[in-house]
């Protein structure tokens, strides 16, 4: 790309009175503007993002308090800011802009009907949970549909195709796409006419190379594409209704057959920013619509601006703001509102809900409050408030002792009468022995008392009359479903109108189990009326009982409580994340595959953050600010497994400053204890080698640590133990910044623009004086500062060798260590031939029996050697081999340790 003109193309914009206004005339440069995200250090925890500038505030222009500004009452505090420089252009979709998109008419090279090949090259903020547009020739208005490609609500790559303009089929990819922490990504879908089958496929941009997706899908039942009239749209397809994209589009081509001619090609990086038409490779005319633009602006920070300190000199001729901008999780940190319970929280936020009661009240508590207006307290008798806290989804509840009983009134809803339905959670210990009343509803309508009644093994709801006759009694038995007793469930009862009879339904639901549970409708002639009070004697038998969370909703079949009342236990960790950002309207955007990240335990009253950096240390990924935007981007681990080098710098690049590598015991950890919130733990400790608890000269000493994490089962928490003890002996030099002065490197700019918090780095041709490389280093944070004709931008690094992890089949990854070998005979430096004995375990395999296993490296006394081939089956063992891999040649003694130079390590 070519080098921006000085100021680096750097541009400063407020958020000012809802309107983003350019501030960068004002910004002194010479004073540098510095910026921080991410960690500071290996091993510390993610610090809210910083930038700090000075703005030149003639007549108190930045003041907020100065009535004399044109801003007067516009500034304030957290004044959205945001920093961008000039790199290479893009199409942007705004967030929230519906329908942005980049069109060109209908022509007769995009009339397809037979085989296709889509490509489109993305940067996305992925919405999961939410169907999201992509590109399409296709229009509902008129029955025009042709083709759509989107990416599914559950992550997967989904092509529909019409046969006839009007019917439509999709069929999604087997697997999710893997979002990568910059979003882009390059997406491909074909079908081929002959078999129907569709094949979907990734790659890092357009230029490859491609890897499928999954398997291929199909056949279709469509034989044809219909050839419709609709304009080949890209973003947000006009008429369809899904989500609209969110992020930037760099490419897109559309094939005739697989792999064949472009018959729409768009290079969006190749367009002038700001232009609103352009031709493509094709000579297709395209034109931007909606706020979709071309942009060569690439945010670096995104924040908000919270103070701003007046400086002025004597005369008052030069006044200055001189203050710091920061992120959204300097907001967060602030903010000490515990959450409450999940069922607290999601109850009250249902339009249907009528009347609720928590029953979370404290121990000393007579009665039970309603955070509803217009509701009553409960009126309790004999229980033990805040006795049973073993519900996932609540805080402590009360347990009924002998006698004791509640009443609840409910009041009328805003307009009719029914529906209705009442719900809550109860955990009964033991059936009673006689049939007993559990819950007593009563109504307006024909029947005005509703009784749940338990037995032993059974359940019954019987509906009487005012005279107590009886309407309708319906009753379930466990059989092999789980038992109605001894553990939480989930008891709703609704009714509805239907013409001149009253539908009635109970449904008995395992609350650790959703979906499992009993469910029995029946029907009785007459009208619902309206649910007035709901209230229970517990009779004998029933004491111990724990209950919460009463409701009524003028609904029926109402999923509020779904999963809400275990707390969300066994959500995974990315869609935790998810739902919350949702919840709470912070924007949380996930790379990699949500469904990988690691199953959580109930979500507990704690404050957001706090439940943020939960999902973060059970899953063990890395939660990160937006750079774009007032929101977070968390990268699962698995995301930062196995990665290809984002950049690679030789020791000799121009631009790289002096490396400065440590050696110390601040991160070594080799003794650790994983605790399960709220149940067992595991432990690991590394017992041998050099870096083992074995007192010096033969380890290092014990450097023992423990963590309580959120996670779903116990059996979790030992090969967690395992995964931070692998990442916390880790026994090579640290490298903690990388330092790059991108104004004498201005060829790393695009890579730099792109580079993310998680992203692998590689260092190559280091000096003799330094252990020889080449050195993966993952970026924890990044440190930037940006002045008149100068760029510098500090790295901060931990090292990336434990994050390269074992796959099954792969020539170097899926290679199993030596379980002890070394050196029968020494070797000098010209030496190609080994003499390895086996200490422990099997042997080495032999060339002539694996062949297909050769070459591999092995290391020798820190010397990487390319093994050709293995001769012999029994110990000692001939090894052929090509010397000074890596560099280093010399001499070795016997008895000096052999081993994979890249052994198999199993991921977490």
């Amino acid at each position: 790309m070519t080098f921006p003109q000085e100021p680096l193309g750097t541009q400063v914009e407020m958020q000012i009175g809802g309107t983003w206004t350019d501030v960068t005339g004002h910004v002194q440069l010479k004073d540098r503007i510095t910026h921080a995200r991410g960690r500071s250090g290996e091993g510390q925890a993610v610090d809210p993002a910083s930038c700090s500038l000075t703005l030149r505030s003639p007549n108190g222009l930045y003041s907020p308090r100065n009535p004399r500004s044109p801003y007067f009452g516009l500034l304030g505090k957290n004044t959205p800011t945001r920093i961008s420089l000039a790199g290479s252009p893009r199409l942007l979709l705004p967030q929230g802009q519906l329908l942005a998109r980049a069109a060109t008419p209908d022509a007769p090279t995009l009339g397809i009907t037979g085989s296709i090949d889509i490509r489109i090259d993305v940067a996305l903020r992925q919405r999961l949970g939410q169907t999201l547009e992509l590109c399409g020739k296709y229009s509902v208005t008129g029955n025009q549909r042709s083709w759509l490609l989107m990416i599914g609500a559950s992550g997967d790559l989904v092509l529909r195709i019409s046969p006839d303009g009007t019917a439509l089929e999709q069929i999604g990819s087997t697997e999710a796409v893997s979002f990568p922490a910059s979003g882009r990504i390059a997406l491909r879908a074909t079908w081929t006419s002959a078999t129907r089958m569709l094949t979907y496929y990734t790659a890092p941009t357009m230029a490859g190379p491609w890897t499928q997706l999954g398997s291929a899908v199909g056949p279709t039942a469509a034989t044809q594409i219909f050839d419709s009239t609709a304009p080949l749209q890209v973003g947000d397809v006009a008429s369809i209704g899904f989500a609209s994209p969110d992020g930037y589009l760099h490419g897109f081509q559309l094939r005739s057959g697989i792999d064949g001619t472009a018959v729409a090609d768009v290079d969006f990086t190749a367009q002038t920013p700001g232009a609103t038409s352009f031709v493509d490779g094709a000579g297709l005319t395209w034109t931007l619509a909606n706020g979709a633009q071309i942009t060569d602006r690439w945010i670096r920070f995104a924040g908000e601006y919270s103070d701003w300190p007046p400086r002025w000199d004597r005369a008052g001729r030069l006044i200055t703001v001189e203050g710091e901008a920061a992120g959204i999780l300097r907001r967060l940190n602030q903010g000490r509102k515990l959450f409450q319970s999940t069922l607290r929280r999601r109850i009250p936020s249902d339009p249907t809900l009528i009347a609720y009661w928590p029953m979370e009240d404290e121990a000393d508590a007579s009665q039970c409050s309603s955070p509803i207006p217009g509701v009553a307290p409960m009126k309790v008798s004999g229980f033990d408030m805040a006795a049973d806290e073993s519900l996932g989804g609540s805080t402590a509840l009360p347990v009924v002792q002998p006698n004791g009983s509640f009443s609840a009134v409910v009041p009328p809803p805003a307009s009719g009468t029914g529906p209705w339905q009442m719900e809550l959670v109860h955990r009964v210990p033991e059936a009673p022995v006689a049939r007993t009343t559990l819950y007593d509803i009563r109504s307006t309508g024909t029947g005005a008392r509703y009784l749940v009644q338990v037995a032993t093994n059974a359940v019954w709801l019987q509906v009487l009359d005012s005279e107590g006759v009886q309407l309708l009694e319906l009753s379930a038995t466990a059989g092999t479903k789980p038992s109605f007793f001894g553990n939480w469930n989930r008891c709703r009862v609704f009714a509805r109108q239907s013409g001149g009879t009253v539908l009635v339904d109970i449904a008995w639901l395992n609350a650790d189990t959703p979906g499992v549970g009993h469910f029995i409708t029946g029907s009785f002639a007459g009208a619902v009326g309206r649910l007035t009070s709901i209230r229970s004697a517990f009779g004998q038998g029933l004491e111990g009982t724990a209950l919460g969370h009463l409701a009524v909703f003028q609904a029926t079949d109402n999923p509020t409580f779904a999963n809400a009342e275990n707390g969300f236990t066994a959500e995974g960790a990315g869609a935790r994340l998810v739902r919350l950002g949702s919840e709470e309207g912070l924007p949380i955007t996930i790379a990699g595959t949500m469904a990988e990240t690691a199953l959580m335990g109930p979500q507990r009253p704690a404050t957001l953050l706090e439940q943020l950096e939960q999902c973060e240390q059970a899953d063990g990924g890395m939660l990160v600010e937006d750079r774009e935007r007032l929101g977070l981007v968390y990268r699962t681990r698995a995301s930062l497994y196995n990665q290809t080098p984002k950049l690679t710098l030789s020791y000799r690049q121009r631009g790289l400053a002096e490396l400065e590598p440590i050696d110390d015991d601040s991160t070594l950890r080799n003794d650790w204890t994983v605790q399960r919130a709220g149940g067992s733990s595991g432990r690991a400790e590394l017992t041998s080698g050099p870096l083992s608890v074995e007192d010096p000269p033969v380890g290092v000493g014990r450097y023992d640590d423990s963590v309580t994490l959120n996670l779903h089962s116990d059996d979790q928490t030992e090969p967690m133990a395992w995964w931070l003890l692998h990442l916390g002996t880790v026994d090579e030099a640290r490298y903690p910044v990388v330092s790059i002065r991108l104004h004498r490197a201005p060829e790393l700019i695009p890579t730099i623009l792109d580079l993310s918090e998680g992203d692998l780095i590689r260092l190559t041709d280091l000096p003799d004086h330094l252990p020889p490389g080449p050195v993966d280093l993952m970026v924890q944070g990044v440190r930037e500062e940006i002045g008149v004709r100068t760029w510098t931008v500090d790295l901060v690094c931990a090292p990336g060798s434990p994050w390269r992890v074992g796959v099954v089949e792969d020539p170097v990854l899926g290679r199993v260590d030596t379980d002890g070998s070394e050196l029968a005979a020494p070797v000098d430096e010209a030496a190609t031939t080994l003499s390895v004995a086996v200490t422990a375990g099997p042997a080495w395999v032999a060339s002539s029996t694996y062949p297909a296993d050769f070459p591999f490296d092995v290391l020798v006394g820190g010397e990487v050697m390319t093994v050709t081939a293995v001769t012999g089956g029994t110990s000692p063992q001939s090894f052929t081999v090509q010397r000074s891999v890596n560099g280093v040649v010399k001499a070795h003694s016997a008895g000096a340790d052999v081993r994979l130079a890249t052994p198999t390590i199993a991921a977490l």
